[in-house]
């Protein structure tokens, strides 16, 4: 089993046993088969976001069920984790919550990003896990993910709030049967990433904190947070802190620093800590930021002067 750099709290799981149970569905074997504790509904536990994926992909497979859209659709926060509702009901409308958010998910979740960003002149709450879409399970993670969202999205705009627009990045055919059982006009499929529209003022920005003070070191933060999406250039991170590019790219030079350097460095660093974990130089490039593995193996030998496997075998 690959070793789990990425990590999911075994809570995120709970209302998928529960669903199981409360359909009757024999559940346990699988989940011996993946290693997960015997007490697992009991207690809290941290398992690889890999292993809960594929889990959850044998249990589609087994009861030819959207388990993830099914327990997805029905959830609310306060089932996911009571300690979040905790988190955010001191907030005092979408936007604040939307800040609060983007700022505490570096350090709350490492297998998934999140941001905010206009497309086609309307805001959406995006997100984009950290493995390839092509992963068994990955369908019944995102319909989660994006579920849990929509839950947060509630907390503000009222419990039957539906979003006018919803991005899925895995292709239609596994949406499975949902077509036949629920009215999903509002969702298009095989996009880049998640993401779902939510309403918000005209001029808000996204990272809506003070950066003058710190400056180096809060955008350091931002770009190794978000170096590993693939359109991830100085435009948009300008874009997410609500000034030009032209004004950022003067900040980093009186900072005797780059942009390219920078992002390029998270990216070093991140494709290092997976290689090192034996995760495949082709996923390993994905979760990079790369598309393109001759890309990845091109940029990896201009960090350091040899390619991602020849890392690989000389840290193994």
């Amino acid at each position: 089993m690959q070793n789990p750099i990425n990590i999911s709290n075994s809570n995120n799981l709970a209302p998928f046993l529960a669903y199981f149970e409360q359909k009757g569905i024999e559940w346990r074997k699988i989940a011996a088969e993946y290693d997960f504790p015997e007490d697992i509904e009991d207690r809290e536990y941290w398992l690889s976001s890999h292993q809960a994926m594929a889990f959850l992909g044998a249990m589609v497979k087994q009861t030819n069920k959207n388990v993830g859209f099914d327990v997805g659709r029905l959830i609310t926060l306060d089932q996911i984790s009571p300690e979040l509702v905790s988190e955010f009901s001191g907030c005092e409308n979408l936007e604040h919550a939307l800040h609060h958010l983007l700022e505490m998910m570096p350090t709350l979740n490492n297998y998934m990003v999140v941001w905010v960003d206009k497309i086609d002149g309307k805001w959406y709450l995006c997100h984009r896990g950290s493995y390839h879409p092509s992963l068994p399970g990955y369908d019944q993670a995102e319909w989660f993910r994006t579920f849990a969202f929509i839950s947060l999205c509630r907390m503000f705009l009222g419990h039957h709030w539906e979003p006018s627009s919803v991005f899925m990045s895995f292709p239609d055919h596994l949406a499975r049967d949902v077509t036949n059982t629920a009215n999903l006009d509002a969702f298009r499929f095989d996009h880049a990433f998640g993401a779902i529209e939510v309403p918000l003022s005209a001029g808000f920005v996204p990272v809506d904190k003070p950066i003058d003070s710190d400056w180096l070191t809060v955008i350091t933060a931002l770009v190794q947070t978000y170096a590993v999406l693939p359109w991830f250039n100085i435009q948009w991170l300008a874009s997410l802190i609500g000034t030009s590019s032209r004004s950022l790219q003067r900040q980093f030079t009186e900072h005797g620093c780059t942009f390219r350097g920078l992002r390029d460095e998270a990216r070093c660093q991140v494709a290092k800590r997976l290689l090192k974990a034996n995760t495949s130089p082709f996923e390993t490039a994905w979760r990079c930021g790369y598309s393109d593995l001759s890309n990845f193996n091109r940029a990896f030998k201009g960090w350091l002067g040899i390619t991602p496997a020849q890392y690989q075998k000389q840290t193994s």
